[in-house]
């Protein structure tokens, strides 16, 4: 299993822009597929995609082996992923993101909620199998 982990602010931003891009029934199947606690409008009120509870949770799981990687780091571990998945991984260039336009009471609500359990993921190695040695810095999400 590899478990891709990144900002979690990040990724709540991603999915509002995605709204637009995508339209409502991409969203209600997301949320679906993730478990969502809330509405889209909850998205910057508090962690309805349950992100701090999936990273806490594969961090440490042992039932099968898990490669825990950061996204921002998947391009400097393919050979890594590669050898852990015994399949050969190519990626193309990596393309800057595309920066969001999200209203700036948006950004600020976001950073409420979000901030420090970046703060806490940024505490993980960026590329890791999953451990219970990983357990004291996990425990510390707020799920």
């Amino acid at each position: 299993m590899v478990f891709c982990f990144g900002s979690t602010k990040d990724s709540a931003f991603s999915v509002y822009s995605a709204k637009e891009r995508y339209g409502e029934d991409w969203i209600r199947q997301h949320f679906y597929h993730l478990r969502a606690t809330g509405e889209y409008c909850d998205l910057f009120q508090r962690d309805i995609l349950q992100q701090a509870k999936q990273i806490k949770e594969w961090a440490v799981f042992e039932g099968v082996p898990v490669l825990c990687v950061h996204y921002d780091a998947i391009w400097d571990h393919q050979n890594d992923i590669s050898e852990f998945t015994g399949l050969k991984m190519k990626l193309p260039k990596r393309e800057q993101r595309a920066p969001k336009e999200i209203p700036t009471e948006l950004r600020s609500a976001a950073s409420q909620v979000y901030d420090s359990i970046d703060e806490i993921v940024e505490e993980l190695p960026r590329c890791f199998i999953a451990s219970p040695k990983f357990a004291d810095i996990v425990a510390k999400l707020p799920v």
